[in-house]
């Protein structure tokens, strides 16, 4: 199951973000956890518009790993569902509570809406 804010979920299932990244988690519960994303290529999960939320689709991932986040082209902000690099900056450190930091470490998961 991924979830997103019901914003980012709707231009998930409209081909309109194919790639999120999610911070690397200490914990060894969680899906993000350092030493392992619990999300595999090639498997079908869920689109929730937020925790609790029902899914509104699925979405097959094509890619998952490991880098910094770093400084992202306007290109790359695109495919994050953006206008532009800065507008993908505010956005993630809104969700994340805190400041942009490109040394972070996150988890960049490119997946596409899967069609009925």
């Amino acid at each position: 199951m991924m979830h997103f804010r019901p914003e980012l979920a709707a231009k998930v299932m409209a081909g309109e973000k194919v790639v999120t990244r999610r911070l690397v988690s200490d914990n060894p519960a969680s899906p993000w956890f350092s030493m392992r994303c619990t999300l595999r290529p090639g498997r079908d999960y869920a689109v929730c518009p937020g925790r609790g939320k029902a899914q509104i689709g699925r979405v097959r991932v094509l890619a998952v790993r490991r880098e910094w986040l770093g400084r992202l082209s306007d290109a790359e902000a695109s495919r994050e569902g953006f206008p532009d690099a800065q507008a993908f900056e505010a956005a993630f450190a809104a969700i994340n509570g805190g400041d942009y930091d490109p040394g972070e470490l996150v988890w960049r998961v490119e997946f596409e809406a899967v069609r009925p």
